[in-house]
């Protein structure tokens, strides 16, 4: 990302244990192709893996962060040498007593730095890797808080709504009471989000809100009365800390794709260094899908033009992008726009229904 400390979060400890842009979206503005040439952000690991399903040539993971890059590894280590139900508990996702035992399974696929790591992390991975990154370790106090606040049985009867209806009604007549909305001015301000490391920087809004309590709160509201709740495994684990189900979870965990992602995992590159480095270092016209996540927001506007500018010389022509916005308006920029062309209706479409919902804008563009 290259970034200086003013426009950066810290980015030397695991932030993410798991992925938390909806693949849904992604695969959906990518549209890869076998064989096709692709590049994301490592970010928590699911996104990538999950990815290898639609087929492509290759994938290539980038990540400024060390620790992400070490995560990703011992993912795909994780679903190379273990089976299903090994998986689950591995990864936290199912109770364990044996996971530092499963985890030396694994050293013999980490390269020697990622093995290093995470030997020093074993505690980490006694709990369970998914829920060791800064984000899930927010989560789960807010799921805490949330437990006190709804209780857990009006939390669970959310998700037994079978419609839309259903769940609007919920939500006006159950769930949006004074405590739930105070919960959001309680944990997310800024003083709490500078805890979790995001700077002053990092607050500004473009969607009319005043503060990222209130834009959170429109969000979440549209996510739990506009989008079903039965499959957003991105809503459980803020509302409950756990899947629903393993029917409900990202689509490289479903039993029955198990073996397509495990035949696919040689595909995957791994590459820890920022991301305009990155790009700089490959060919003209050589990549069909870009999953940019929304690194953009931790750059400078120049850093942001610079990566831009890097995804159209590499960006065949018709090359696809999927990119995001949390707070902080990032796009390209104008002098870019007859290279990269924004999908304007699918866009609209990608935000109406990402499960993900914290997300201010999903875009969609083409290289031209």
């Amino acid at each position: 990302m290259g970034v200086t400390p003013e426009h950066q979060v810290e980015l030397s400890n695991l932030l993410f244990g798991m992925s938390w842009e909806d693949p849904m979206s992604d695969r959906r503005a990518l549209a890869i192709k076998p064989g096709d040439t692709v590049t994301t952000i490592s970010s928590g690991g699911c996104n990538t893996l999950t990815l290898l399903l639609d087929d492509p040539g290759k994938i290539c993971a980038v990540d400024i962060n060390p620790s992400q890059s070490f995560l990703l590894e011992l993912k795909i280590a994780a679903v190379r040498n273990l089976d299903y139900e090994e998986l689950l508990a591995f990864f936290g996702l199912a109770p364990s007593e044996d996971r530092m035992e499963l985890f030396q399974r694994l050293a013999r696929d980490l390269t020697s730095e990622a093995l290093a790591y995470w030997t020093v992390k074993a505690e980490q991975v006694r709990r369970g890797v998914v829920y060791t990154g800064r984000y899930e370790s927010f989560i789960g106090r807010f799921v805490r808080f949330l437990g006190v606040v709804q209780g857990k049985k009006r939390i669970e009867n959310f998700f037994r709504c079978a419609t839309l209806e259903d769940q609007r009604a919920y939500f006006d007549r159950v769930w949006n009471t004074l405590q739930w909305r105070l919960l959001f001015k309680l944990a997310f301000n800024k003083r709490m989000l500078a805890k979790r490391g995001l700077t002053t920087n990092y607050f500004k809004f473009d969607d009319g809100s005043s503060s990222f309590a209130e834009s959170f709160f429109r969000r979440s509201r549209h996510a739990m009365c506009d989008i079903p709740i039965a499959t957003n495994y991105f809503l459980a684990q803020y509302l409950r800390g756990s899947y629903l189900s393993r029917d409900a979870a990202p689509d490289y965990l479903r039993r029955e794709n198990l073996a397509i992602v495990r035949d696919r995992l040689d595909r995957i590159e791994v590459a820890t260094c920022d991301a305009q480095g990155w790009f700089a270092k490959q060919a003209d016209s050589s990549i069909d899908a870009f999953s940019l996540s929304n690194i953009c927001e931790l750059m400078s506007p120049n850093e942001a033009g610079r990566l831009f500018a890097e995804v159209a010389r590499t960006g065949r022509t018709g090359a696809r992008i999927c990119f995001r916005n949390l707070i902080v308006p990032r796009g390209v920029p104008d002098n870019l726009s007859n290279k990269i062309e924004l999908q304007e209706e699918l866009s609209r479409e990608l935000l109406a229904n990402d499960r993900s919902f914290v997300y201010s804008r999903v875009h969609a563009y083409v290289v031209r």
